[in-house]
């Protein structure tokens, strides 16, 4: 949505962006009459029955084909469709999009490949193990549909890697010099707006300095009672501790349980920070949630997790998560110390959003070695890299990391991460080369084709 914002705040570029994910039925006819105006707007497809996790999601390609059919015809004319995801919606959408005749822009990540040769390399996925594991996962389906799409899209969108182009070669089977005009790497982007916000407001709200006060909004106060009542579950003698903060969804690939083990088991770890995961369903949890929310209570119990200093608070609001992630680096008189870190424990991640967003806040952050983190991720100055896959590796690259935190200059090298965000990741400078491409690929399209589009409302 911040995207959707920024798109759409340059006169004369992006007329209109129309952002459709999953959502609740009862909104989607008065939505539908409100897509011809300029500007943003939103779109939920509802689904039938329960909530699905998206290995089990691929039966409602049919209705998700209508719905977004439906939309694309009441949204007419609509020149371009981003895909972000090898996923259900995706595929659905992509049918949609060659019906109406509406060329397709795609994101392309590795995704499963990266998390395959993760898996390989830490010993938990073998020849003898690959068939459960597809069965269970349509590993080898999701690399077809992503080969699929990527076939049919008019341009493809990379993110940066280290080894870009041997991985686009080797995981993807793309070779970048073959039609270089056909791709263009956009790095993901942030707004800070929010993280300036957050920063100035936690500071006013510990107890301003003379001449620097700053007003407290009402969303931040909420904000930060919540993160106080939790705090205050902690025993006594946990609260002069430091946060080490990781926002998330409860799935494996995020590596949630894999750092509370980490954690747990390394007793130093455990005596340093308490740990606070944000992410999830806790009251409902999708499979996928339960089977992390299983690991972690079989380390240790959810009961008894505040007394031996872990928080599990479920899924937050992005102003929610802003406010907390300046909280762990300014710290809570009295509940927790400054000078926290943030943490992924990812397998693996294609960009890393969180983590810019926590750069934003000015912590200090660990980060998976490989995947887009590496390309911005200054190890030793503004996080560190490590495997994530190995618990002891992690766990000593937290404490890495709590170290650097609390080492002298820790505003000079805040200021240095949130600069590196500024200049090279923000929402608007993302924006602005996803909408050149567009406006590419729709004048590309309008020029080899008739005005009215074949089939095309």
């Amino acid at each position: 949505m911040h995207l959707a914002e920024a798109l759409t705040a340059t006169p004369g570029r992006v007329e209109r962006v129309l952002t459709i994910s999953r959502g609740d039925p009862d909104r989607m006819d008065a939505a539908l009459a409100m897509l011809g105006a300029p500007g943003r707007h939103y779109v939920g497809i509802p689904f039938p029955g329960r909530r699905r996790n998206a290995a089990d999601a691929w039966p409602l390609r049919v209705v998700a084909r209508r719905s977004i059919r439906r939309i694309l015809r009441a949204a007419a004319p609509v020149d371009v469709i981003h895909l972000r995801m090898a996923d259900v919606g995706s595929w659905a959408a992509a049918d949609a999009a060659r019906e109406l005749g509406i060329p397709i822009v795609l994101t392309l990540a590795p995704d499963p490949h990266a998390l395959l040769a993760a898996r390989e390399a830490e010993g938990s996925l073998t020849r003898h193990t690959l068939g459960a594991a597809d069965h269970s996962e349509h590993l080898i389906f999701r690399i077809q549909l992503l080969r699929d799409l990527a076939d049919r899209a008019d341009h493809v969108v990379l993110f940066p890697r280290p080894t870009l182009e041997r991985d686009a070669r080797e995981l993807l089977g793309i070779d970048l010099a073959t039609h270089p005009a056909r791709v263009t790497v956009v790095p993901e982007g942030i707004d800070l707006a929010p993280f300036d916000r957050a920063l100035a407001e936690v500071a006013a709200a510990a107890g301003p300095s003379p001449g620097t006060a700053a007003p407290v909004s009402p969303d931040t106060a909420a904000a930060l009672s919540e993160l106080d009542d939790l705090l205050a579950t902690l025993p006594p003698g946990r609260r002069h501790l430091p946060l080490a903060l990781s926002v998330g969804r409860l799935h494996r690939v995020k590596g949630m349980a894999t750092l509370v083990e980490a954690w747990a088991r390394h007793p130093e770890l455990c005596g340093r920070c308490n740990l606070l995961l944000v992410g999830g369903d806790l009251a409902d949890p999708n499979d996928d949630e339960a089977e992390q929310l299983h690991r972690i209570d079989a380390v240790l119990g959810r009961a008894d997790g505040p007394e031996r200093g872990l928080l599990l608070a479920g899924h937050r609001p992005n102003g929610t998560v802003a406010t907390w992630l300046a909280a762990a680096r300014l710290g809570r008189p009295g509940l927790a110390a400054p000078h926290g870190v943030y943490v992924s424990a990812s397998v693996k991640e294609e960009f890393g959003i969180a983590i810019l967003e926590a750069m934003a806040a000015g912590l200090v952050v660990v980060a998976p070695d490989s995947g887009g983190p590496a390309t911005y991720v200054d190890d030793g100055v503004t996080g560190v890299l490590t495997g994530t896959t190995s618990r002891g590796a992690l766990a000593d690259a937290v404490g890495t990391a709590l170290d650097l935190a609390a080492a002298p200059g820790p505003d000079r090298r805040a200021e240095e991460a949130r600069d590196l965000v500024r200049s090279r990741f923000s929402i608007g400078t993302m924006a602005a080369t996803l909408a050149a491409v567009y406006e590419d690929v729709a004048g590309r399209r309008r020029g080899a084709e008739p005005t009215t589009r074949e089939g095309a409302p």
